[in-house]
């Protein structure tokens, strides 16, 4: 960076800067304009075309403007500095004895020939990149007016005109024909891109937006090529010539000529850089010549063969002809007519899915170590009714309080295990019938739900089988889904909990609880009272018996008397006093059979009188018994 400063020479005005010098500030026009309509619908958040179309026209003006400038230096055309030149002189002392003159050389020429070119180049590049990544939707409620429409048109005309006239009039002395005629139709193309999408808005708003995105993508290489050179610029010695460098050069705009050689267009390039004309080279002559017939006959293959499709194993296709579905493709290879005249749908085969009720999905958290089947339960199956989980939904169900009606909240996890029927029909239904399967079948599932809880209240569920209420959940949903053509084949309804919230869970637990201890106290008061009523009952069986056995025995011994009193007055009858006599001595040996006694004979007679003797004596038994001899 030892170059002395470039010198400053007169600018000449000729009649082709004049016109570049029109253009440029029409184009300033342009911005100002296309910037404040952007700036009013960013602002206030204007729906529709506006915020795409303002970018992409930002970006085209800012490439645009890039390459005027350019051109405006190298036609020797320099926008003058209003301060005077004396003012100048007095200021550059200073300025250099901060910084070196190489220095100073090359700010003054990044100043006067990169840093618009640098500016404006990045500038296009973010209105590209933001609109290409924006992913805001049209409607077609957003259509331009019809007069926005016209202008367009008018613009695309003109600039059809000037590419026209800068095409078959060779302008001598103007080394820069060229590339301003391919800019020109660089800019038409992207107006035209811009002004179809204008056009069919109504129509399809995506497509608008995909040539409203394929035009900012035309910018965006432009610009970026343009970036590119004005940074390599940045970095090359400064040019020893007054001329400045013509950096507004792109090998894409050079793209928009007819017949396509892009082989030879960057041969050519490389023959006017480096001076190797590798033209002259019959290999790279012939790849020049076929390669647009060879990639056209390549592309053709590659659509004629985006007839033959594969369907996987786990998948069945549709195949649409012209539109039309016309049959139900299995896994394997096919082959049908190119593309968009055929193609196959894929289709589900037999896929389950298991869909939640609630809108809120489980939350599924890394485990360090995973769940055996002899380890604690995980604890998404834990069912505590006083912790929130994610997947409950809310229910309103019947109630009654004060023997009136009313309703509460239940808390309850189903899920729905459903697949895509297996048969064609259930395959057609399911792609052109629905636009969301599982949308719909949570839909129709709710309302369901909706319509078997609302008659029915909380002790009823909580003690119902959860049996019995999914297979009628599960057949109430299959009818309607059935009813509306789904093409959904319901395999079963799994309940997981049915609980009340876990707000009023220790409330509900409570009642519960006071509910339980009366049933047990009435239980044990019942009882109780069965038990005193079984012993009265048994004590009053056991005197009845008792009487009863009791006269039974008085009747029997009576009886017994009777016959005895029958049978002694028999004998009397016929033995007379014998029997008396005989039945009293028998009588007195029954009485006196163990009855000790002292009998005194009066018919004794003799000088020994009766002598009672009231000394105690042993028994019998013992008087009877040996003794055993005693000696002194």
């Amino acid at each position: 960076m030892s170059q002395s400063p470039l010198p400053v020479g007169t600018p000449q005005v000729t009649p082709r800067s004049r016109r570049l010098l029109i253009v440029q500030t029409c184009l300033y026009c342009l911005l100002v304009t296309t910037g404040a309509v952007y700036l009013f619908a960013q602002l206030f958040s204007v729906p529709g075309f506006w915020l795409p179309a303002t970018r992409l026209l930002l970006a085209t003006t800012f490439v645009a403007l890039a390459f005027v400038e350019n051109s405006l230096r190298c036609e020797g055309v320099e926008p003058q500095e209003p301060a005077p030149a004396a003012e100048t002189t007095t200021e550059a002392p200073r300025t250099s004895r901060f910084l070196p003159p190489g220095l100073q050389a090359w700010l003054q020429y990044f100043h006067q020939h990169l840093a618009t070119t640098l500016i404006t180049t990045l500038l296009a590049t973010v209105f590209a990149i933001a609109n290409i990544a924006d992913a805001q939707s049209l409607d077609q409620t957003s259509a331009p007016p019809l007069a926005l429409t016209g202008i367009f048109i008018l613009l695309c005309f003109t600039l059809l005109l000037i590419e026209r006239m800068l095409s078959f009039k060779v302008i001598r002395g103007w080394q820069y024909q060229e590339q301003h005629t391919e800019l020109v139709r660089a800019i038409l193309s992207i107006f035209l891109l811009l002004t179809t999408a204008f056009l069919i808005t109504t129509l399809s708003p995506t497509t608008a937006l995909w040539f409203i995105k394929l035009g900012s993508l035309i910018v965006l290489l432009i610009a970026m090529e343009y970036l590119l050179r004005a940074a390599m610029a940045i970095m090359l010695p400064l040019p020893a010539e007054s001329e400045p460098r013509f950096l507004t050069r792109s090998l894409f705009t050079a793209l928009y000529q007819w017949p396509l050689q892009p082989v030879l267009l960057l041969l050519g390039a490389f023959h006017q850089r480096f001076g190797v004309d590798l033209r002259q080279i019959q290999a790279f002559r012939l790849i020049g010549k076929k390669l647009l017939p060879v990639t056209c006959g390549i592309a053709v293959l590659g659509w004629l063969l985006s007839g033959l499709t594969e369907v996987d194993l786990y998948q069945r296709g549709i195949y649409e002809r012209f539109g039309r579905p016309v049959a139900v493709l299995p896994p394997g290879l096919h082959i049908g007519f190119p593309w968009p005249f055929g193609r196959v749908i894929p289709v589900e085969n037999g896929a389950v899915h298991e869909l939640q009720l609630s809108d809120n999905s489980e939350m599924k958290q890394p485990l360090a170590q995973p769940d055996i089947a002899e380890g604690p339960a995980p604890q998404s199956s834990w069912r505590l009714w006083d912790n929130s989980h994610a997947t409950d939904q809310s229910q309103v169900i019947a109630s009654t309080a004060m023997n009136s009606q009313n309703f509460q909240m239940v808390n309850t996890d189903i899920r729905v295990i459903w697949r895509v029927g297996l048969n064609d029909q259930d395959a057609f239904n399911s792609k052109y019938q629905t636009e969301d399967l599982p949308l719909l079948v949570r839909s129709v599932a709710r309302q369901v739900l909706m319509t078997q809880f609302a008659s029915k209240q909380l002790d009823q569920l909580l003690d119902e089988q959860r049996v019995t209420l999914a297979a009628t959940l599960s057949q109430e949903i299959q009818q309607r889904l059935t009813r509306l053509d789904t093409g959904v084949e319901l395999l079963f309804i799994r309940i997981e909990a049915i609980h009340p919230p876990a707000g009023a869970a220790d409330a509900y637990h409570s009642v519960q609880a006071a509910q339980i201890a009366g049933n047990a106290l009435i239980a044990r008061e019942k009882g109780y009272a069965a038990t005193v009523s079984n012993e009265a009952q048994r004590k009053a069986r056991t005197g009845f018996d008792t009487a009863e056995a009791a006269a039974a025995e008085n009747l029997s011994r009576a009886k017994a008397a009777a016959t005895n009193f029958s049978a002694e007055e028999q004998a009397w009858q016929l033995a007379g006093e014998a029997f008396i006599t005989e039945r009293r001595y028998q009588i007195l040996s029954q009485a006196l059979a163990h009855t000790p006694l002292l009998i005194l004979d009066n018919h004794l007679q003799g000088e020994n009188e009766p002598v009672l003797d009231l000394r105690q004596y042993p028994a019998l038994a013992d008087s009877t018994a040996p003794q055993k001899a005693r000696t002194k």
